[in-house]
C-alpha cells in the first residue's frame, strides 16, 4: 500500500476502534443473522441470537476481533510490516484451525466484515478497494496458514 493509502485505513479506521466491542459485536452479529450456522463453531452457540449484544461471552470474542485488527492497523507501514502482519494473522489461523471452519465461512465473514466498516465509516469507492485489499492481504495470510497447519472445510 502507499502512504496515501495506509494513511485512509488508519484514519477510517478511528470509528471502529473508538467503541471496539460494538464495533466487533456489529460484525459478529450481521454475520450471524445472515449466516445463522456460523454460530455453531463459536462458544457461545447456546445463546439466542436477539440475546447475543448482551452476552459477556459473545462480546468478549467481539472485542478481540477488533483488537487484533487494530494491532494489524498500527503496524503498518513501519519497517517490517508485513512480517509483523503475516506473525499476527498466522497465530489468529493457527488458534481457529481446531475448530474446523471452513473457507466459505471465512469468505462470508470476510464479506461482512467489508461491508460493516463500509457502513460504519462511510467509505466512498476508493477506500472500499483499499479496504478490500488490506482484508484480502490478511485473507491470503490465514489461508496460507490453514493449507500449511491444517486445511479448513
Amino acid at each position: 500500500m502507499n502512504s496515501d493509502e495506509l494513511a485512509m485505513i488508519k484514519k477510517t479506521w478511528e470509528i471502529p476502534v473508538a467503541t471496539p466491542t460494538d464495533s466487533g459485536a456489529a460484525i459478529l452479529t450481521a454475520f450471524f443473522n445472515r449466516f445463522p450456522s456460523a454460530l455453531e463453531k463459536f462458544p457461545f452457540r447456546d445463546v439466542p441470537l436477539e440475546e447475543l449484544p448482551a452476552n459477556a461471552r459473545f462480546r468478549a470474542h467481539a472485542g478481540r476481533i477488533i483488537r487484533v485488527f487494530d494491532e494489524s492497523i498500527r503496524v503498518l507501514g513501519q519497517e517490517g510490516d508485513q512480517e509483523k502482519l503475516d506473525e499476527i494473522w498466522t497465530k489468529v489461523a493457527v488458534n481457529h484451525i481446531p475448530r474446523r471452519i471452513s473457507k466459505e465461512s471465512y469468505n462470508q465473514l470476510r464479506g461482512v466484515i467489508l461491508e460493516t466498516l463500509t457502513a460504519v465509516c462511510n467509505l466512498d469507492d476508493s477506500q472500499q478497494e483499499t479496504w478490500t485489499k488490506l482484508v484480502d492481504h490478511v485473507y491470503s495470510i490465514i489461508f496460507k496458514s490453514i493449507n500449511e497447519e491444517g486445511d479448513a472445510i
